[in-house]
């Protein structure tokens, strides 16, 4: 690395309006911080920068954070979702869901990683993931079959209807299966969201590079799987300094999305399930987590008459009138 690219770093992290983290893999040590990151972890850049990421981290979650970086840093998968504690100079423990991927420069690894309150998005979240790029929400049951996919797969160049029923290993290019294969297993066994870049099948036999992520969503072994598949690299986004924000910004939406896996399991039975976009999932998932019109449009940056507009659709591929029909039918098939 040039002596100056570090610096060039820092300046691009701190126009990221979430926490945002870079660290050395083999090493564990901080390389950039972001002032949203200084807030996180109580310390100035200062006192952060060149010291090891795993002691700020809670002692019950320290090994298997060790695990995991030697598990990106190996290539055994490419990037992943976790919650871990950490813990400030102050004693607090501050919670938070930790998405990251493996970036090389000059033959050095590091991992870039965005740090998220576990509550949910926060308004940062959305700001950051507006106009950005689109995913796929996807779920699977306990033998890896498609239950539901959201209904705009665009990035899959088909409708989310026509993939029920068809094997999650059936969309990865034949070469790549049994290494995507061993990153599904090695998620279901640990339980913890992984991330691999694969080649994915598109309509007519095509295939193109997308991320996937993929999020056990239930204990029980083989657990359903939750599924977000999102854009991949670019030969113009390869290169860290260039695409930093656009890396960033793909981590944040796969945050959002996964997030948003919660409304999924009771949306797959249902027979209009597949007909739902992922923002109307999200809604959905909101709408489950309690929340109601006011509070979803704030947190969408939408109208309040854009998410009544998205409602209405919703309840006519159900076939209720109200959110109390949509949410009721929803915990039914929950409970069922």
């Amino acid at each position: 690395m040039a002596a100056d690219e570090p610096e060039e770093l820092i300046r691009s992290l701190q126009g990221i309006p979430v926490a945002a983290i870079l660290t050395e893999l083999v090493t564990h040590r901080f390389v950039a911080v972001n002032e949203a990151a200084v807030a996180v972890f109580g310390s100035p850049a200062t006192e952060l920068v060149g010291t090891d990421v795993l002691a700020r981290i809670d002692p019950r979650d320290r090994e298997a954070a060790r695990a995991a970086y030697g598990a990106i840093a190996d290539g055994v998968v490419d990037g992943y979702q976790v919650l871990r504690r950490i813990v400030t100079p102050g004693g607090d423990q501050v919670a938070l869901t930790v998405s990251g991927r493996r970036a090389e420069v000059h033959n050095t690894l590091y991992g870039l990683w965005v740090l998220v309150p576990t509550a949910g998005p926060s308004p940062a979240i959305e700001m950051i993931t507006m106009g950005s790029s689109p995913v796929v929400l996807a779920v699977t049951d306990h033998d890896w079959q498609i239950e539901h996919m959201s209904a705009d797969a665009d990035l899959l160049g088909v409708k989310g209807h026509e993939l029920r029923g068809f094997p999650l290993l059936g969309l990865v290019h034949p070469s790549a299966a049994s290494e995507f294969l061993a990153v599904v297993s090695r998620s279901a066994a640990d339980q913890i969201a992984v991330t691999v870049r694969t080649r994915v099948r598109m309509r007519d036999d095509r295939w193109a590079d997308r991320y996937c992520l993929v999020v056990p969503i239930c204990a029980h072994q083989p657990p359903r799987l939750g599924v977000v598949i999102s854009e991949g690299p670019s030969a113009e986004r390869d290169q860290l300094i260039d695409s930093l924000d656009d890396k960033v910004r793909k981590f944040v939406v796969q945050a959002r999305a996964a997030w948003a896996l919660a409304a999924l399991p009771a949306v797959a039975p249902l027979q209009d399930g597949s007909e739902l976009s992922a923002r109307q999932s999200e809604i959905v998932a909101r709408l489950i987590s309690g929340e109601r019109v006011p509070q979803i449009a704030r947190a969408m940056f939408l109208s309040a008459t854009t998410v009544r507009n998205h409602l209405s659709m919703i309840y006519r591929k159900f076939d209720v009138h109200s959110q109390a029909e949509l949410l009721a039918t929803l915990l039914r098939t929950t409970f069922h």
